[in-house]
């Protein structure tokens, strides 16, 4: 685990890492074209058998996966998290900083071997965040897996998820009211 940074007056910004996203958007297409191929009958299942929906419901989650790894890849620039003295942000979550005195806890929140950070935000300044809409989408979701709050993750960054907890506690630890 990365030691936690002794400055936490500078700001971090943390970019989109292109050899991961290709990865990311790789393994999506391999998927979605599976999919295809079974809801297209070119990989024969039980005509009994409600496999086709199986292969139709991977080639449009798959796809729509690898449509947004490739928009990450080649559409979005600049930082995508960007961890400073007076909060985080995350673009994939909100548009606005989060305060770091609006967090009450940070947790880790793991599934199927993918660790993500939760930031418990005060509800009150979480209704005034424009999140993003998949933010929006996904929040009862992740709530109803265990994961109450705004998630952060290092999937396809320029970081670790190691590193990226350890420098948003100390940033947090270091900038919370007493």
């Amino acid at each position: 685990m990365a030691s936690m940074p002794a400055d936490t007056s500078r700001t971090i910004e943390i970019e989109n890492s292109p050899v991961k996203l290709i990865g990311l958007s790789l393994g999506c297409l391999l998927f979605a074209v599976l999919g295809a191929a079974i809801a297209f009958g070119y990989i024969h299942t039980d005509p009994r058998a409600h496999v086709r929906w199986v292969g139709w419901f991977c080639l449009a989650f798959f796809g729509l996966c690898f449509a947004v790894g490739m928009w990450r890849l080649f559409g979005q620039r600049g930082p995508v998290v960007t961890i400073a003295r007076d909060g985080i942000r995350d673009t994939r979550v909100a548009a606005e900083f989060i305060p770091w005195r609006a967090i009450g806890g940070i947790s880790t929140w793991r599934y199927r071997q993918q660790n993500v950070m939760v930031l418990a935000v005060d509800p009150a300044v979480e209704r005034t965040l424009t999140l993003t809409r998949a933010a929006r989408w996904s929040r009862g979701a992740n709530r109803a897996l265990g994961a109450d709050g705004l998630c952060v993750a290092a999937t396809g960054l320029k970081t670790n998820y190691d590193t990226l907890l350890s420098t948003s506690m100390a940033y947090w630890q270091a900038r919370r009211p007493a």
